[in-house]
């Protein structure tokens, strides 16, 4: 795979990263600019890249379900591979992306136009806060993805300081259920409410959520947000910034959150080989019944990175479907 070593520019190949025979409506070599705030994307290790990981397995399966989205949205595109894969796998037309800096969405909205062989795709993007930037802009929308960061950013932080992708800012004003704060899934929740306003009934949220938490907890997000929720595909990834992202979590895990699970890369490539992230997502409540006995807390995961060691988790699609306001 070719892969250019400058951040500024990154290239891939869609059919290794997505696992795709061949594409029909984007190019067959993908360049990426990137800016200083853009998530970089794993070219060299997809299964470490939600994207290529996480994304495109649920992706494929509506395909194969037979459910397409001419009508998609995105939140925290960062490079724009997610709307691209959208558009070859679900055949998007009209594509609504968002993102937090106003840098990393103008590259992604780069991205995206010079990396269509089919033109006729309506971008529609803004920056800001998960869909409020679209708000008002989109309707009736078939599917949306999000996969938003869940860590509360310490005092100290600032989100415009590099690549943030993992934490967002604490302080909130809408009202959030208690186990949804527990869980450090908030970002999650809110999204599936600002979502109401421009899906279609019947139209589904996809909410890529890391397993770290039981998937009780990511069903019960669904059913608070007032949606029908299932588990769509189940997967697992390498923690990628695995001193960023474990260290937050560890920090959150002492003061009394969570816990949360890691595993060891060996045990989940072990459970989910020659298994299909839809099967697996069918069997889901088995599969994280059989993985407890390897669980490894946040604090314990740290401990294990700091020596140089690689640690995983378990990933679940969420696939909330939007009911009629009178059944809620």
């Amino acid at each position: 795979m070719g892969i250019q070593t400058d951040l500024a520019e990154l290239v891939v190949s869609p059919t290794e990263f997505f696992q795709l025979e061949e594409t029909a409506r984007i190019r067959s070599s993908i360049g990426l600019k990137l800016s200083d705030h853009s998530y970089l994307p794993k070219a060299d290790e997809p299964r470490a890249d939600w994207v290529a990981s996480v994304a495109v397995p649920a992706f494929k399966t509506l395909a194969e379900m037979g459910v397409f989205a001419p009508r998609f949205c995105t939140v925290g595109t960062g490079a724009g591979l997610d709307v691209l894969a959208a558009v070859e796998i679900l055949k998007a037309r009209t594509v609504g992306f968002t993102d937090l800096h106003e840098d990393v969405l103008a590259h992604a909205r780069e991205n995206i136009q010079s990396n269509l062989l089919d033109q006729d795709v309506e971008l529609i993007g803004g920056a800001g806060d998960i869909l409020s930037p679209v708000a008002g802009k989109l309707s009736n929308v078939d599917v949306i993805y999000e996969n938003l960061p869940n860590i509360p950013m310490t005092d100290s932080g600032d989100l415009s300081d590099g690549q943030t992708s993992s934490t967002f800012i604490a302080e909130r004003s809408e009202e959030i259920p208690s186990f949804v704060e527990k869980n450090l899934i908030t970002l999650h929740y809110l999204a599936l409410q600002q979502a109401r306003s421009i899906l279609r009934v019947g139209g589904r949220v996809l909410s890529s959520i890391g397993g770290r938490i039981p998937l009780s907890e990511a069903l019960a997000l669904a059913g608070a947000a007032g949606y029908n929720g299932s588990i769509l595909t189940y997967t697992w990834k390498v923690q990628s910034e695995p001193h960023e992202v474990v260290g937050g979590y560890a920090k959150w895990e002492r003061e009394g959150l969570g816990p949360f699970h890691f595993y060891p890369v060996s045990i989940l490539r072990d459970t989910f080989k020659g298994i299909s992230a839809a099967a697996a997502g069918a069997q889901a409540l088995e599969i994280e019944k059989s993985l407890v006995p390897y669980e490894i807390s946040a604090v314990e995961a740290l401990a294990l990175v700091e020596k140089g060691e690689r640690v995983g988790h378990t990933v679940a699609i969420l696939d909330s479907v939007k009911i009629p306001d009178s059944v809620n």
